[in-house]
């Protein structure tokens, strides 16, 4: 099919106004416009079959993405404290790629984006391995999932729900009486200077500046996380996804040969709620179901696919001398 030409500089400015790109508001007419044949989707079968079922009727695919420059923070060499800028960086990211999704879903009049993917990786950081300091990092951030028609979620006009949970998930909030309210998330980048100061090198023993930099970065991010669920209205955050990297960076000074310490938490997570008004419906659990694994006495060795043609003759050996110490034990 023919496309149009695109305005780019039009595009570009569509973006810079915090809008969609052109091209993308082409696709989405096609495939969720009123003479659209198909739709595509990244749901597996059985979460299309089960978002259907909990009365989510898929519309299109839909993403959205940022690609970030940090640039150059001030001096931080000599102190242990999160790098707000490229936490706020990472976060602002983030939210840049949330917001084309919501656009793109908005577009196609969907009242939320299920089972999103996220992807986020650095494309160049800094050339002295310290990641901003010198303004060479670069961020790029990537958010893919499904519009879905379901007039039981609860949003304001045009702001559909962005939740990461799958098709099953939701089957399983729905039939209880509870909705997604809102797409949590969350980053801290923490830096511990001269980890290894004064710490003697008889003996093993731990790293207390990088244990408790571990534990600050997660309280940080945890605080900020909770914070985002209550102003979305979450009784409950579900499904986090919690990733803790520590990594040791040079310090950066004039040959100090003592080494920093640089610790990132991402947090994701989705709010939910009661539906308003609504009561826990009354749905069936599925029947028990057991294992074809043979019951009552061992029926003697078991060969695997894989074993060989010896192996075959020791277990029949094995195998014929059991059945003859039966029978000597029967009398038979």
């Amino acid at each position: 099919m023919a496309h149009a030409p695109i305005d780019l500089k039009a595009s570009l400015r569509a973006v810079e106004q915090g809008g969609i790109p052109l091209r993308a508001k082409q696709r989405l007419a096609e495939e969720a416009g009123d003479d659209r044949k198909l739709f595509t989707s990244d749901l597996s079968v059985s979460e299309f079959l089960l978002t259907r079922r909990a009365n989510c009727e898929p519309i299109s695919q839909v993403m959205g993405s940022s690609i970030f420059h940090v640039g150059q923070i001030p001096d931080y060499k000599g102190k242990t404290s999160e790098i707000t800028i490229i936490s706020d960086a990472h976060r602002t990211s983030r939210q840049l790629a949330l917001s084309r999704l919501a656009q793109e879903a908005a577009l196609v009049g969907a009242d939320a984006v299920v089972g999103v993917h996220l992807k986020d990786r650095m494309v160049t950081m800094g050339s002295r391995g310290k990641g901003g300091d010198d303004g060479g990092e670069v961020l790029e951030f990537t958010v893919v999932g499904t519009a879905v028609k379901a007039p039981w979620m609860s949003h304001a006009p045009g702001k559909p729900i962005i939740t990461d949970l799958s098709g099953q998930d939701l089957w399983v909030l729905e039939q209880d009486g509870f909705e997604p309210c809102g797409f949590l998330f969350e980053f801290c980048r923490y830096h511990v200077w001269h980890v290894t100061k004064g710490v003697s090198t008889q003996g093993a023993q731990e790293l207390r500046q990088a244990s408790d930099a571990v534990e600050q970065a997660r309280r940080i991010a945890s605080t900020r996380l909770l914070a985002q669920a209550a102003a979305h209205g979450a009784e409950y955050v579900i499904g986090s996804d919690v990733e803790i990297s520590v990594k040791e960076v040079p310090c950066g000074y004039g040959g100090c040969e003592l080494d920093d310490l640089d610790v990132d938490v991402s947090w994701f997570g989705t709010g939910v709620r009661r539906i308003p008004g609504d009561k826990p419906h009354q749905h069936q659990t599925p029947n028990l179901i057991l294992s074809m694994m043979p019951l009552g006495r061992s029926r003697g060795p078991t060969i695997d696919a894989e074993d060989d043609s010896r192996d075959v003759e020791i277990a029949a050996e094995e195998a014929e001398e059991a059945a003859l110490e039966r029978d000597e034990a029967t009398g038979e």
